[in-house]
């Protein structure tokens, strides 16, 4: 057994070789192992000083790191990381935070913030939150999901840089909006399907129904008050027919969609935009056609588009005056 005295004078040893290794470096914290570690390439046995910017790797065992902010992480076995006083970059197996405030985890290009997350890397990205809510965003800083505690969702390699999502859940329509709630974090998307060209009635014919929906985040803000993240698909599957009426009821939303809602939605935001102009073309030319405000706002209604009402206004305009 090992003396007080001795463990202390082994414990300054280090901290001098330590000091010699890093220069300058700040100590931010220590790590501990049942077995041994590699840190900054040396192998340990028991324990550490941790640096700002040391590279830890665990072998058979795995690792509990305290830092002097209190944040705590743990490496499960086969796990490499380099941590920071503020940040981990996790590059092998699985970190686990313990924190008072959000701690910022790096993985593959998404940094995952959160009080209590682990972060496990395999041929894809899974985030746990177990306390609070981890926030999942691309490199540049954009919204990909946030998971509520006792939730998980996985993340494809490349979501750091695409922003690719996929989410399976209740498709429903709400305020004029396709919306998707993920079955497993039950965490609001607003949909479009800017990238179903091809099919651009699959969110209207699928809404209702459980399905899996693949597509990329746009950063935009929802629309929808109850939406978090807004989404543009670009494949939809059905995984079940029906199944959503108690999830609408819930949301206040409906299962099912009008005609015409998926075709808008495939061209997305801008058809707002399209359709105000439309109107006031429409307005312009029921003034020049010397109709009153009252008929030329009953056109618009009825025809549903500020284009074509400026057509039919254009169209009765000549009628008129024909002989």
């Amino acid at each position: 057994m090992i003396s007080n005295s001795l463990f202390l004078s082994r414990c300054i040893a280090l901290l001098a070789v330590s000091a010699t290794l890093f220069g300058a470096t700040p100590a931010i914290g220590i790590v501990t192992a049942s077995g041994h570690f590699t840190i900054e390439k040396s192998q340990v046995w028991g324990n550490s000083t941790v640096f700002d910017g040391s590279t830890i790797q665990t072998e058979q065992a795995s690792s509990d790191v305290a830092l002097r902010t209190g944040v705590k992480v743990q490496f499960a076995a086969k796990s490499r990381a380099q941590i920071f006083e503020k940040r981990l970059a996790l590059e092998q197996g699985t970190g686990q935070v313990n924190a008072s405030a959000p701690y910022e985890v790096d993985a593959a290009g998404l940094k995952i913030t959160g009080e209590r997350v682990r972060v496990s890397l395999t041929d894809r990205i899974e985030v746990v939150a177990f306390a609070g809510t981890a926030r999942v965003q691309t490199a540049s800083g954009q919204l990909l999901a946030a998971i509520p505690a006792g939730r998980a969702m996985n993340f494809a390699m490349q979501a750091g840089s695409t922003g690719a999502v996929t989410r399976t859940g209740c498709l429903l329509y709400k305020d004029g909006h396709f919306i998707l709630q993920d079955e497993n974090t039950q965490e609001v998307a607003e949909v479009y399907g800017k990238g179903l060209a091809d099919n651009a009635k699959a969110l209207e014919q699928n809404t209702g129904n459980r399905v899996e929906l693949t597509g990329t985040a746009t950063g935009a803000k929802p629309a929808v008050s109850i939406a978090t993240v807004v989404l543009n698909a670009s494949g939809v599957t059905s995984k079940s027919q029906g199944g959503c009426l108690s999830v609408a009821s819930a949301l206040e939303a409906k299962a099912e969609a009008p005609a015409g809602s998926g075709k808008a939605a495939a061209i997305g935001v801008a058809a707002g935009a399209a359709a105000a102009a439309g109107a006031a073309a429409g307005a312009a030319a029921g003034t020049a056609a010397g109709l009153s405000t009252g008929a030329i706002i009953g056109i618009v209604a009825a025809v549903g588009g500020g284009g074509a009402a400026a057509a039919v206004v254009l169209a009765g305009k000549k009628g008129s005056t024909s002989p």
